[in-house]
């Protein structure tokens, strides 16, 4: 990605959106810091390729219309204390983030967006809705059971590397539902996940990886490999890496509370979305022979730390869970 000074200052309004809508405490100025940061994002990404262009518009379309839900809900909650309306609010916050069973439009969108404005799609865009969620008493069961299911089975029928992490960004929800329900670990964990969806994200625009074939003719070294398996495997959360201490938080965390129907979910989904990250990584290092040699100056500093620290924080992650 090229930062000019156009998009300097879309990612300007962009962070000052996202500040308005987590410091105000007036529903006007969280909707309006929204609304900032819709109106900043939409011509972020749209002038990527002609495909953008369209992704950009059905991206517009569907948060208008979400937020247009949501400002008729709390002015008309202003006036009566409906459960009817406080139900349309949690729907229009939900087709925000793109849970399930609202999540169909999260794969046309990310078809057409660079890796830049993925991050920003699977990280901070999420953060206003997030917070209001948080502060509204609703009953999110049957959507995190959604979100768990169609975020880990749909990805089973995907080759393109930015739907799979659509369909893993519509399962995490499905933990971050479940988490900010009982406790504030929700934003830890939402934290974790950014940090590794970060790391994928630079992994496959440094090789500009777009299907899994890809993967195939890529013909990097067994270093690059190796870092490609633990990138993939800790946003699996497979043992013992990074991403699987924060999803073993959720799952402990749900049996002290005895949700043991959601715990078995948990643990089922999980191993499905372990299923086709291992599909990816198992691509890239049964096809490292491409390379004759182990080239050490070809290795990058950024994916090599990070893939040593998915692996060396694990044993750190238990002292710290007491102070989480």
């Amino acid at each position: 990605m090229f930062l000019n000074s156009s998009k300097l200052l879309f990612l300007i309004f962009m962070t000052v959106g996202v500040m308005v809508s987590l410091s105000c405490n007036s529903w006007i100025m969280v909707w309006s810091g929204m609304e900032l940061f819709l109106l900043s994002f939409v011509p972020y990404f749209c002038s990527y390729s002609f495909v953008s262009s369209e992704c950009s518009m059905s991206y517009f379309l569907i948060q208008g219309f979400s937020s247009s839900l949501f400002i008729f809900s709390f002015i008309f909650l202003l006036m009566s204390e409906l459960y009817l309306l406080k139900s349309i609010m949690c729907f229009s916050l939900l087709l925000k983030l793109g849970c399930a069973p609202f999540h169909m439009w999260v794969l046309g969108v990310v078809s057409g967006m660079s890796y830049d404005s993925l991050f920003i799609f699977f990280s901070f865009s999420k953060l206003p809705p997030f917070f209001l969620l948080s502060y509204i008493s609703y009953n999110l069961f049957l959507f995190i059971l959604l979100s768990l299911f169609f975020g880990s089975v749909g990805g089973l029928n995907h080759s393109s590397l930015s739907s799979l992490l659509g369909f893993s960004s519509v399962f995490n929800m499905g933990f971050l539902m479940y988490l900010f329900n009982l406790s504030s670990l929700w934003f830890f964990y939402f934290f974790c996940y950014c940090l590794m969806v970060l790391f994928v994200l630079y992994f496959l625009y440094f090789y500009n990886f777009i299907y899994l074939n890809h993967i195939f003719i890529g013909g990097f070294d067994l270093f690059m490999s190796i870092s490609f398996w633990v990138l993939f495997l800790s946003l699996g959360g497979i043992p013992p890496m990074f991403g699987f201490f924060v999803s073993l938080i959720s799952i402990e965390l749900s049996l002290m509370m005895m949700d043991y129907l959601i715990s078995f979910f948990m643990v089922i989904f999980s191993l499905i979305v372990l299923f086709y990250y291992m599909r990816c990584s198992f691509l890239s290092l049964i096809l490292f022979s491409f390379s004759l040699k182990w080239n050490f100056y070809l290795l990058n500093g950024w994916l090599f730390f990070f893939s040593l620290f998915s692996v060396i924080i694990f044993p750190f992650c238990f002292l710290l869970k007491g102070l989480i």
